[in-house]
Parts: C-alpha cells; structure tokens; sequence
C-alpha cells in the first residue's frame, strides 16, 4: 500500500512537473491560415455596461524583433484623434501630437464632465473618452510592472492604433472585409460608441486619409476602409501594443480566445 502511494505521488509531481514546463516552454506566435490567433491577457480596463473592469484579451497580429504585436480584441472606447482640422493637418497628422496620443498615453490629467452634461453629449453622439477620463489608458489599464513588459518609443509611445496598411496584411489574418470588423465592449456602446446595424462599430486608425489632409483612415460597416474627419468623436479606439519577448512568462491558459495566456514579467 505504502508502495502505491508513493508511486501515486510520484506521477502527480511529474504531471505537475511536466505542466509547469511546457509552461514556461510556451513561445508565442502570430496568425497562421492553420492555426488562426492566439490570444494574451493583459491589464484590465471597464468593459461591462456599469463600469466593471475586465481584463484586458488582445490578440497576437505578429512575433518579430524580439517582441509580440497584440491588437484589443475589442473596441475599448472612442474619442476624436484630434479635436482640430487645421492643427491635424498643419502638424502632418502625426499620431505622437494628437489628442488621441496622450489619452492612450499621457500626460493626461483628466477633469471628467458631470453626469448631465455627459448626458447631453451622448445624445448627440459627441461625448467621447476625453469628457470621461480621469488619467491616461496606459495609466489606468496597466499597473507599473505591466507596463514593464511594453515596447515604448517617442513615435508611437506604449499604446498606439494600428497603420491602416496593418488591416490589408495578411499575415495578420486580415484577409476580408469582414475579418477587419470592430466590435465595442459593453461600455464602449454605453459611452459614445457608434454601432452599425451589422452590430460592428468603426474604429480608427493612426493613418491619415490620402482624399482628404483632415481625414483619418477607419473601418466602415462591412469592414472596409474609408476616412472620416479627425474632429469625429463616436469612432472607436482599438488600442494595439508590442509585448517584450524577453521579459513575458506565461503564468497559466492555453492561448484560446476563452483561455488565454496571462503574462506577467519579474516584476511582478
């Protein structure tokens, strides 16, 4: 009897030996016809209609250069890329000047509107994150050892919108309209968000039209891309960041939309 037991215990410290390895032998990956995505946890942001945070599931576009390129799987909130034709274009529509930069990542002090006035705005589709944000997503969504693990440079900083050549790559799983379909949170419709009768929601991108200097590339309904002015304030913010390879260790899931990967560097 001693014997059995002891070779019972044997073999679930070799199972959970086993599990934690492939753990921490886990390599993520970008899209493949085969395979499709796989998908990271990371952060947390409100997503339910009254506000309750949720963590935060991207999807894995691309692993090169030492890191992985994750796009939010949905439309977090919206907001105008910036609030002035004349300035978007005098400044050449750089993403790291606009409105939208610093929502995304600071500096950004917010003085969030009352309620009435949030109200007023929402009926006319003008509110946006910019009326309702208290600091910046960066701040908000990830704590100091999250922020770690991201990739930040002067052009783009922490947290960027994708090029809107990025939505015809292939190798990104964008292969049809319909795969460059956005869809809000909860809280993204409840807040601004303008939903198509498909159920879809615009999101932006960080391109600037090419038909017209005040326009700024987004997806229209059927998942297509068109441009609308940068002052519009009910397009969504699909936020994409650059994980660090080097600093990532997987925690726990099997990588699927319903399990993601959890990442968590030393830091933590």
């Amino acid at each position: 009897m001693f014997r059995k037991i002891c070779l019972t215990a044997l073999a679930a410290l070799l199972c959970l030996s086993l599990t934690a390895s492939a753990l921490a032998d886990v390599t993520l990956e970008g899209y493949t016809k085969e395979k499709g995505y796989q998908y990271v946890s990371l952060g947390n942001f409100p997503q339910l209609a009254d506000g309750t945070r949720q963590p935060i599931l991207w999807r894995v576009l691309d692993v090169k250069d030492g890191y992985a390129y994750l796009l939010s799987e949905y439309i977090l909130f919206n907001n105008r890329i910036h609030p002035d034709d004349r300035e978007y274009i005098d400044f050449g529509a750089a993403f790291n000047q606009t409105e939208m930069f610093k929502l995304l990542n600071g500096p950004f002090e917010g003085d969030p509107l009352p309620a009435e006035e949030q109200e007023k705005l929402k009926a006319k589709w003008r509110i946006g994150r910019i009326h309702i944000a208290e600091t910046s997503f960066r701040e908000e969504a990830f704590t100091q050892a999250e922020q770690a693990l991201l990739v930040e440079d002067e052009e783009l900083g922490m947290v960027f919108l994708v090029e809107g050549g990025d939505l015809f790559t292939e190798e990104y799983g964008f292969t049809s309209d319909k795969s460059r379909r956005g869809y809000g949170t909860e809280y993204a419709l409840a807040n601004g968000l303008f939903k198509y009768s498909n159920g879809s929601s615009p999101y932006w991108t960080r391109s600037q039209s090419t038909a017209k200097a005040y326009g700024t590339r987004c997806t229209k309904q059927k998942g297509n891309i068109g441009y609308i002015r940068c002052v519009v304030m009910n397009e969504g913010c699909r936020p994409a960041i650059r994980l660090k390879l080097d600093a990532q260790s997987v925690l726990e899931g099997s990588g699927t939309m319903e399990e993601p990967f959890r990442i968590a560097g030393d830091a933590e």
